[in-house]
């Protein structure tokens, strides 16, 4: 969930609601209808919320990632020690270069220059950047 997208929503949604509460009779006669949820206040802010939260959580399936996105990729790194060879994933930030959905493969811009591909593997959330599973770099 995009805290700005929920804060944008919920603007947008509340206003609608009270202006469709202010209008709620003019709204009925005009419909034919003897009662509706916008006779209530707290039945048009309710809805309104309720909109706003839905918005927001559907969001980013949606709107996917786009290019210039920065999202969080694994890097499976190795490192040569005197016991062996030690094996760890590292994490980084990349730039999209290509729209794409969950699941799909985009290229992506590493930190150092370099590009690669990866498959997409989660949708930004409230506090963390999209994920991205890199299959392929540049050598």
């Amino acid at each position: 969930m995009d805290l700005r997208v929920l804060s944008t929503a919920l603007a947008l949604s509340l206003a609608l609601a009270l202006i469709g509460f202010a209008l709620h009779s003019t709204i009925n006669a005009a419909l034919g209808l003897k009662e509706s949820i916008l006779d209530s206040a707290w039945q048009s802010l309710a809805l309104g919320i309720g909109l706003s939260i839905l918005i927001s959580l559907f969001w980013p399936y949606a709107r996917g990632v786009r290019k210039g996105d920065r999202l969080v990729a694994q890097v499976p790194r190795t490192q040569n020690t005197p016991g062996g060879v030690f094996a760890f994933v590292d994490n980084v930030v990349v730039t999209a270069l290509e729209n794409g959905h969950s699941g799909g493969k985009i290229k992506v811009r590493i930190g150092n220059g370099k590009t690669g591909e990866g498959i997409i593997t989660s949708y930004a959330g409230t506090f963390t950047p999209a994920a991205i599973q890199i299959t392929e770099t540049e050598s």
